[in-house]
Parts: structure tokens; C-alpha cells; sequence
């Protein structure tokens, strides 16, 4: 039987992991960031986590370690009502409050603030309204005003407020409430749910990737990007990626006129032989976002080159240079590939061999700020570390996040 995309690697990586169910540490203490008035990041979050429990470390931008542990599975500070789960990740977009926001996806449902300095959270919402709504992403676009994305949809709607999912939550993170909600789902997609994840803003708008699976993950319509005006809270436009599904990863450019998506395909999709075809709808696609709706440029048929599906992140490590994960499969003796591609050239060059499937985890680049990038390794539990030097990467001395327990990294988040 498929395994849910949210759920096919916590599962199998548990399963390899002998430390699977670890306690996390209680909580060490915040740390300071040193803001620096630009689009740079201040410093990092890292996600370290064996799917039963999370610890959550801080780095510099750099790479040096500032926290080990700033909150934990086993940490109970004032504030901590839910503990945290083993799937927690961060917001695609650092948020401008500063706080260090937590995303604690399935089953918990739950929103977490906590202050860098200190590491006591000062705010919890639950954001399931009666459901196990999954949020995968939080884009804050005011003090008193932030986008969720919710990846589930509520089969048995109607019992409470804003309970249907599928949807972008709208929430007052001042007053700690839901406020209102823009249903994502479309006239015409039958069984598709809108299962939306990824939030990017682009100029006035804020573009939400769609993976738009049905309810049992049995099959998916091509991946979709939709345009809202926040300011009314309104759709402005859809565009369809036919030959592509699952579009997990999404990535800006330095100038902000590029943005590229990785996407993963769907595990039901079958060839004319009706053989799995992983990689068919896997591609990666390159869009000018200066274009309103957005235009492809180009497909990448990174997935076919490397023989393996695409993972749900990526990043530029420069104007034309993308920094990507392909997926490895443990049954098909696969392994975890990160590969770069020049977008002038449009020839994916494997970058690291994980040495095992479901090992890599995210990637974050910082062109023109530390010109550095980072990759989660599971495997190998520690981030790679590349400096960005003349276009290129050169790679530089790994970073072991978690050396006191050991969980392994898996989401690194901006601050």
C-alpha cells in the first residue's frame, strides 16, 4: 500500500533508526540573533527529529551552534500547553515578528511561538478546529495578520468554525485567534483535494502551491499555483502545471524574478506497461514570476536524468545555480542523491551520495548574505555544509546540530 506523502518518510526513516522514540532533552535556553535590516537570514532553525519526538536546535548564519536544544518534546516551559510532536517544521518564509514560529504539523495541528532569546513560548493556537488539519506552511504579511495552509480537508465538516480544511487559514497572531479562512477547493476537481502547502509572496501576492491529491492519496491532478490579493483575501488567478504533480518545493530567486518549483510525482502514476513510474509527473519547473499569473519558462527533466523522483525542496544558490534533492527507494536499492543544475545549462550534477533512501532532508542557500548552504542529512546525522564561491560550491565542514542526543536534522528554517 502507498504511504501518504507526509507520512512515507517518518515512517520508514523510524523504522531505520535505531533510536526511533528517543526522549528529546529539555530545553537549554534561547539564543541571540543579530539582525541585520536585510532579506538575509539572522541565523538558522534546524529541526532535529526521529518522527516520535523533535529537538529543536539554532545556528548562525554561519553554521556555528547557538542552541543545541531551544525547546524540545521533552521540554515544558510556561506557554507549552501541547508538547511538541516528531513533525515539526518551520515556516518557508521567516517571519518578521522575529519570534522562532513552530509548525507542528500532523497530528498535532498546532502553532507555536517562541521567543529566540529566551526560548519561552509566548503563544500556542491550534489551527485542526476539530480535525488533524495538517498545516504545512505560515506566512505572516502584518502584525496582526498571517496566512496557514492547510493540507487535509475535513470529511465530516459543519460542526464547528472555519472545520472544512483545504483551505488557507487567515489568523491574528496579536490576539492569537482564527479570523477567517479562503477555501483553496476548485468547481470541477471531483475527487482532487486541494491539499495545500507551500506559501511564497511575490510582490502584492501570495502564491500557494496545491498538490491536489484525493482523500486516499490514490492518485493526483496536475500540480497547481494560485495567486491571492491578501488584501481582499481573494484568488486573482490559477495556472495548472499539466505533466507535473506534487510540486513540494518552492524557491525564489536573489533578484525575486525567478521562482522554481521541485516536484515529486505521484507513487500511483504507472507507465504504458502499467509498471510504477515514480519519475513521470517528476520534473522541475523554472517560472518569471514578474509575470502576473506567473509563465514557464522552462522543464527540467532533472528526474529522468538521474533516474529518481524529486524531493520537496530546493533552493538557488545563485541567480542561475539550483541546489535539489532527488529521492532514493530502500526496496529498490536507490539512494538520496543532491544534485546541482545551472538553469543556462539544464544538466542536474549529483552533488552528494547520501548512502541511503529517505536520509536527505531540507536545503537552505543564502546567496549575497553568508554564501553558504545547508543540507540535512539524516543518514549521516549532521548538515553539509558548501560555501557559494565564484557560482559554484565548495564544500566546508559539516555541522552536527544535536551532539547531545543525537537526533538526526531534518528541517531548517530561516530567522
Amino acid at each position: 500500500m502507498a504511504l501518504k506523502p507526509w507520512l512515507g518518510f517518518s515512517l520508514c526513516s523510524c523504522l531505520a533508526l535505531t533510536g526511533c522514540g528517543a526522549k528529546a532533552p529539555e530545553g537549554t535556553g534561547g539564543f541571540q540573533l543579530s539582525p541585520n535590516g536585510s532579506a538575509c537570514p539572522a541565523g538558522y532553525a534546524v529541526s532535529n527529529s526521529d518522527y516520535t519526538s523533535t529537538n529543536v536546535s539554532a545556528l548562525s548564519p554561519t553554521g556555528a551552534v547557538l542552541s543545541e536544544s531551544v525547546i524540545s518534546s521533552g521540554s515544558a516551559p510556561p506557554g507549552l500547553t501541547t508538547a511538541l510532536s516528531g513533525d515539526v517544521v518551520f515556516p518557508s518564509t521567516a517571519p518578521a515578528s522575529g519570534k522562532l514560529l513552530l509548525i507542528d504539523r500532523y497530528p498535532n495541528s498546532v502553532l507555536t511561538w517562541v521567543e529566540p532569546s529566551t526560548g519561552v513560548v509566548s503563544q500556542q493556537l491550534p489551527v485542526g478546529t476539530g480535525f488533524a488539519a495538517n498545516p504545512h506552511d505560515y506566512l505572516e504579511l502584518a502584525k496582526d495578520k498571517a496566512y496557514v495552509s492547510r493540507y487535509e480537508s475535513n470529511p465530516t465538516p459543519g460542526r464547528g468554525d472555519f472545520d472544512a480544511g483545504g483551505d488557507l487559514l487567515i489568523v491574528d497572531p496579536s490576539a492569537n485567534a482564527i479570523t477567517g479562512r479562503i477555501d483553496l477547493t476548485a468547481e470541477g476537481d471531483g475527487a482532487f483535494l486541494p491539499r495545500a502547502d507551500r506559501l511564497l509572496l511575490v510582490g502584492h501576492e501570495v502564491w500557494v502551491s496545491l498538490h491536489r491529491f484525493d482523500a486516499d492519496f490514490k492518485s493526483a491532478g496536475d500540480a497547481r499555483i494560485v495567486g491571492l490579493n491578501p488584501s481582499q483575501n481573494e484568488i486573482s488567478w490559477t495556472l495548472d502545471l499539466p505533466g507535473t504533480a506534487n510540486c513540494g518545493g518552492v524557491a525564489r530567486s536573489p533578484s525575486g524574478n525567478l521562482v522554481a518549483l521541485a516536484c515529486s510525482g505521484a507513487y500511483s502514476d504507472v507507465d504504458s506497461e502499467q509498471k510504477p513510474a515514480e519519475a513521470l509527473r517528476s520534473d522541475l519547473v523554472l517560472l518569471d514570476a514578474t509575470q502576473e499569473p506567473p509563465v514557464v519558462l522552462r522543464h527540467f527533466a532533472a528526474a529522468t536524468q538521474l533516474g529518481a523522483p524529486l524531493g520537496s525542496t530546493i533552493a538557488f544558490a545563485s541567480e542561475t545555480l539550483l541546489v535539489a534533492v532527488a529521492l532514493g527507494d530502500a526496496t529498490a536499492n536507490r539512494t538520496d542523491l543532491a544534485f546541482t543544475l545551472d538553469t543556462q545549462e539544464g544538466t542536474p550534477h549529483v552533488l552528494l551520495d547520501a548512502g541511503a533512501a529517505f536520509a536527505l532532508g531540507e536545503v537552505q542557500c543564502a546567496p549575497g548574505c553568508s554564501d553558504s548552504c545547508f543540507l540535512a542529512d539524516a543518514q549521516a546525522n549532521e548538515l553539509h555544509l558548501w560555501k557559494i564561491v565564484g557560482g559554484a560550491l565548495v564544500p566546508g565542514p559539516s555541522v552536527h546540530t544535536d551532539p547531545s542526543i543525537g537526533l538526526p536534522p531534518r528541517a531548517i528554517g530561516r530567522l
